[in-house]
């Protein structure tokens, strides 16, 4: 009668693991998924795509278990975790392309959500992280700066910060007695530009017509939904919530609940943009701060039909938002097709809570 109980319950518990690969191993099918479904249209799936570092871990784990235990169900774990290849270059790249250059012109370009100047990771004062930030653009020397997030004490000083860039373009609007928004500066010509604003949002996007030689470009320098219901503000939450255990459930439930609207919101906007970008006269490039996930539908609606220089240029994990490195990258540079990446680093420097962006690619016809 005992060995019955106890072949029993070894049954019951190989039924149980089989079944938790199989959870485990279609939730991570469904995050492969989800960045092609519009959150607007059907939310459920974005989950599975914001938490995708997290699933693709439970499953190694569960495939290691699975191996220990030389259990044949182990395939169903493989098959789940294969396809992940083909997303891997969104967050980490082995080697750097720098040096096949191609004739063309040649463009260093950086972007940066600076953060007002106030959300740097050591509490820097405003004047000490705007010194810094100013004196890391310097030592990047970029042709196109585009910065986000950006405050100054009153209009004018927009025409005055870093002097070396002639032509400049921006949206600022007034903010707790100072003002507030994104610009673009360039060393090339600026022959024309827009803003681009958001239903019930303070975030916006500017562009700017750029002549490069014989060519003309228009950069897009966005800075999609965030405030108080960003990914990024709610990772803060949780990890500086000190309170027990009932309250911080509370609260990710609260911060799932904003993070499902905020990626509503963000959907929205990159739908917006597509259809504007898609009318430019100009080869375009976007880039910016867009609040999401290399498995957002944000990015794969920006970046379809273009190369994320990341992907053609970069290294390593090269994350953009300074609280969870190595593994969140919000901040991007999507080029045209017929461009060529050249190389693409992410500074690591903490004048903000955003690390900047720098990348070099050439203007192919």
């Amino acid at each position: 009668m005992a060995a019955k109980r106890r072949n029993g319950f070894i049954v019951f518990l190989s039924v149980a693991f089989r079944v938790l690969l199989v959870l485990a191993g279609l939730c991570l099918i469904v995050s492969y998924i989800s960045s092609y479904i519009d959150p607007a249209h059907y939310w459920m799936p974005l989950f599975f795509g914001l938490y995708f570092i997290p699933i693709l871990i439970v499953n190694f784990i569960l495939l290691l278990i699975a191996l220990i235990l030389r259990s044949k169900s182990a395939w169903i774990t493989v098959i789940a975790i294969l396809p992940a290849m083909l997303f891997a270059d969104r967050f980490y790249r082995f080697g750097s392309k720098r040096g096949d250059l191609i004739e063309g012109n040649l463009i260093k370009l950086e972007t940066y959500n600076v953060g007002n100047f106030g959300l740097s990771k050591n509490n820097l004062d405003k004047d000490t992280a705007k010194a810094g930030v100013f004196a890391q653009i310097k030592e990047d020397n970029p042709d196109i700066v585009c910065l986000q997030e950006v405050t100054l004490d009153e209009f004018s000083q927009t025409a005055s910060i870093l002097p070396q860039y002639k032509y400049r373009t921006n949206y600022m609007f007034p903010n707790k007695g100072d003002v507030f928004g994104n610009i673009i500066l360039s060393r090339h010509k600026i022959i024309g530009g827009g803003t681009i604003k958001f239903k019930n949002s303070t975030n916006l996007s500017i562009y700017a017509d750029i002549v490069v030689e014989n060519d003309t470009i228009r950069i897009f320098n966005n800075h999609l939904e965030s405030n108080s219901i960003s990914l990024t503000s709610s990772i803060k939450k949780i990890r500086e919530n000190k309170r027990n255990v009932e309250e911080v459930k509370g609260e990710i439930l609260s911060v799932n609940h904003k993070i499902r609207d905020a990626v509503i919101r963000r959907s929205r906007q990159a739908n917006a943009l597509f259809n504007i970008i898609k009318e430019s006269p100009y080869p375009t490039i976007i880039c910016g701060d867009f609040n999401d996930t290399p498995m957002s539908y944000t990015y794969y609606k920006l970046s379809y039909n273009r190369k994320d220089t990341f992907k053609e240029s970069g290294k390593g994990f090269a994350a953009t938002y300074s609280v969870l490195w190595p593994l969140l990258r919000i901040d991007y540079v999507f080029i045209p097709e017929s461009f060529e990446g050249v190389s693409h680093k992410t500074i690591k420097c903490d004048f903000s809570d955003h690390y900047p962006v720098v990348t070099e690619f050439t203007i192919i016809k």
